[in-house]
């Protein structure tokens, strides 16, 4: 039945205060958003100026005022995860999946996270997911931490598999030839070791990894 003239502006006037609302509710939306790029700008700052607890504060109330916002979510996780605080940490890295599947640095913050709590198959899993991702920007570091899970699991042979993987792409990264070395050492390759841990030793010699790699070297000197 078409409406009359009166009718559809009875219609009309009804509406209106839904259409007001909805307005209005786009617009309060629309400014939490503006005040949380705002609150997570200044946390920023205040972490930079290694203030933690006011950046902390400010990331949240970020989260806070837009839920939705994954990067926040990943921020406060790291945040939490410096503070050895893993378990929250988990939380808002699995937050910013739910969020953003896609982004691999939140899969592999996840890993970094489930390591803290020596959950460490669902590390390797969390490691691998990130390095699934053909546009993760530092796969060198998903690698390196896969093959400090594969050790910590007794799994030298992957480990092994892991770091070469890490310094292939990154052949400067002394922790992973130093963890090279570990993994060779543990399988009994004691020449390669040696190969690995003087590449660490000679990277930077003043790192704590040549440190330690010159105490391996010590130790395979000394074991002959």
């Amino acid at each position: 039945m078409a409406l009359s003239s009166r009718g559809a502006v009875g219609a009309l006037v009804l509406s209106l205060p839904l259409l007001l609302s909805s307005c209005a509710s786009t617009q309060d939306r629309e400014v939490k958003k503006l005040q949380a790029r705002s609150s997570y700008e200044q946390g920023l700052r205040n972490l930079s100026e290694k203030r933690v607890s006011l950046g902390m504060a400010a990331i949240k109330e970020a989260v806070e005022l837009d839920p939705e916002n994954a990067t926040y979510h990943m921020t406060l996780g790291v945040v939490l995860l410096d503070l050895k605080r893993s378990a929250e940490a988990q939380a808002e890295f699995q937050t910013a999946l739910e969020l953003d599947k896609n982004n691999p640095e939140a899969h592999h913050n996840l890993g970094l996270a489930y390591a803290e709590q020596n959950r460490l198959a669902e590390a390797v899993v969390a490691y691998k997911k990130a390095l699934s991702f053909p546009t993760y920007a530092t796969p060198e570091v998903a690698y390196y931490n896969l093959g400090n899970a594969y050790i910590r699991l007794g799994k030298a042979p992957e480990a092994e598999e892991s770091y070469r993987a890490a310094v292939q792409l990154e052949p400067t990264l002394i922790s992973a030839h130093y963890g090279l070395g570990v993994a060779l050492m543990r399988e009994g390759k004691r020449d390669q070791a040696r190969e690995s841990f003087r590449t660490a030793r000679d990277l930077d010699p003043a790192s704590p990894f040549a440190e330690a790699a010159r105490i391996a070297l010590k130790q395979l000197e000394d074991g002959r």
